[in-house]
């Protein structure tokens, strides 16, 4: 029986093609779970739609990205925090402050994107990278007291 892959499955093939299984392994096994669907000319022409929107979202995404990194590794990107006279925090900086900071200067990034390696607990200066993908980059914040 010829099914279309919804996911990758080992010694099968990979996600969106198109594969000859046996059929009790593709009824029992398959379907059933959600991993493929009978290769009919109908599901064939939804693979190829969701094949573009897929391709279509990932470009999105990495114009968002390169825009971000122009924007971002123009100048540091200042996060207000509060903190106490030695310079600690009271609460951690975390990715959803970075991220309502960039929107406050109009840069478009989501929480997803961006990787803190080490909780931000003081004032300064500190490095955060921005990801998407196989794609990396390493920007600059500057955490300033309220």
């Amino acid at each position: 029986m010829k099914v279309i892959l919804l996911q990758d499955v080992a010694k099968i093939g990979r996600r969106f093609s198109v594969v000859e299984v046996p059929d009790g392994y593709a009824i029992n096994q398959l379907i059933p779970k959600k991993m493929a669907e009978p290769a009919t000319a109908v599901n064939l022409k939804k693979i190829e739609k969701r094949q573009a929107d897929t391709t279509a979202s990932k470009e999105a995404n990495e114009a968002r990205f390169d825009a971000a990194v122009a924007a971002l590794t123009a100048e540091a990107l200042l996060v207000a925090a509060e903190a106490n006279e030695q310079e600690h925090l009271f609460q951690a900086v975390h990715e959803a402050d970075v991220v309502t900071a960039a929107k406050e200067k109009g840069i478009d990034i989501d929480a997803a994107m961006l990787k803190i390696a080490a909780p931000i607990k003081s004032l300064g200066t500190h490095e955060i990278e921005l990801v998407i993908g196989s794609k990396k980059k390493t920007i600059t914040i500057q955490v300033v007291k309220k």
